[in-house]
């Protein structure tokens, strides 16, 4: 055993305590004396897991999981609700600061219900044949045990203990998103080539709670779940999930589809975002999420969303027709596709993956000259970079908040609002 003091926590989760090199424990807490089992020395870092504390820090709470030293998944489940809040409010502030972004940070906690309703598995091939699902474990790429995991809800819980009985090599990935509607599972195989034993696995799927399974093709190498060119076929069962975007108003959610990992902390983030005006644009739109929203404020709102996905694009279209909603959501890239000339002024939404928005989205952006630009991150770093040019080309951060998408984890959704002074 070894004591350390760690400082502060650093970006994965762990605390940091000083030392040649500095000691990164898993399991710690910044200002908490404790004591360490060393698990790995690297050339920059020595990896250490808690073990104990002679004065437990107040922010310490008990932790329910049983896989907590196999599994990344959950790196912040020992520390209180309320320390995880600040601590995610002062690394984002940090990080706005370091690139000239000075306004004050805002946290705001999850409301009841909030959790999970998506899991992303990695299957296993097991030595006496058969395919199990887990998760990656921690700095490695061999898949760890997480049956049971207590931050899924109960049917994405049971596909942690699932087996399937197939070749080795057949899938890669499992994904399983359950709607906060009516609970139904939709669930996707990624594979890298069809194969005739995938299309037996009905009676096994629906047992273990699954509504509707599709399969998506990835044959690139490397830990991407999906191939933005891939195909994807729907095997069986429902080709799409219902999901709530609040005021009463649905849409859906196919299987390769972007939509917030925790719907119930998305709708909190919806309800809260700023008054549009008249027009708004959507640049990363998914299935539309945000226009709907919005519409659903206020149904005199016109909506023009751009969204890469051509399947989620046209889902959109299919919900704005159902509501009779004036969105148009079109296919192709963010920043590659004309706008139209009534949307010059209008309010810019911009929820763009973790490495941020693409040049040519932010050239055409700065061309429409919007009256307010709302930028909603989850990745703070990127954030960062993208704020400070548009402090370059004139716009000011006029409020941050930061919200708890990712319960367990110091891992953050940050919404930013921008206009000119």
């Amino acid at each position: 055993m070894t004591e350390v003091t760690p400082e502060f926590f650093v970006a994965t989760g762990e605390a940091q305590a000083p030392g040649r090199p500095p000691v990164r424990v898993v399991g710690g807490i910044p200002g908490e004396r404790a004591d360490v089992e060393v698990i790995h020395r690297g050339g920059n870092y020595v990896h250490a897991r808690w073990r104990g504390s002679p004065e437990p820090s107040s922010d310490r709470v008990p932790v329910r999981c049983a896989h907590i030293t196999t599994c990344g998944g959950c790196p912040w489940l020992h520390v209180a609700p309320g320390r995880a809040h600040q601590e995610r409010a002062a690394r984002v502030g940090r990080i706005l600061g370091m690139a000239g972004v000075l306004t004050p940070v805002e946290a705001r906690e999850a409301p009841p219900g909030a959790g999970r309703q998506l899991v992303k598995l990695v299957a296993a091939d097991l030595p006496g044949g058969g395919v199990r699902f887990g998760a990656y474990r921690p700095r490695s790429h061999d898949v760890g045990d997480i049956s049971g995991c207590i931050a899924l809800p109960e049917k994405l819980r049971g596909l942690t203990h699932l087996v399937l009985r197939l070749p080795p090599g057949v899938v890669r990935f499992l994904i399983a998103r359950q709607s906060t509607v009516d609970s139904q599972v939709l669930a996707t195989l990624v594979v890298r080539e069809d194969h005739p034993e995938l299309h037996g696995l009905e009676a096994a799927l629906r047992r273990a709670g699954i509504d509707g399974l599709a399969l998506h093709q990835n044959r690139r190498e490397g830990d991407a779940l999906l191939d933005p060119l891939g195909p994807t076929t729907l095997l069986w069962g429902i080709a799409a999930i219902r999901e709530s975007v609040g005021s009463g108003v649905d849409l859906t959610v196919g299987p390769t589809d972007f939509f917030q990992t925790n719907p119930v902390v998305g709708r909190q983030i919806w309800a809260e975002l700023p008054d549009p005006g008249a027009r708004l644009i959507d640049l990363y739109a998914g299935v539309g999420a945000i226009p709907f929203a919005m519409w659903a404020r206020d149904a005199g709102l016109a909506c023009f969303g751009v969204e890469e996905n051509a399947g989620a694009a046209a889902r959109a279209g299919e919900t704005a027709r159902r509501l009779g909603a004036d969105v148009r959501i079109v296919g192709g890239a963010a920043g590659s596709v004309a706008i139209p000339a009534s949307f010059a002024d209008a309010t810019v939404m911009l929820n763009p993956p973790r490495k941020g928005t693409s040049a040519a989205a932010f050239e055409q952006v700065m061309e429409l000259d919007p009256s307010q630009v709302v930028y909603i991150s989850c990745h703070p770093e990127p954030l960062a970079r993208d704020l400070a040019l548009w402090q370059e080309r004139g716009f000011r951060a006029v409020s941050v908040r930061v919200y708890d998408m990712f319960p367990g984890t110091p891992h953050v959704e940050t919404v930013v609002v921008l206009r000119r002074p």
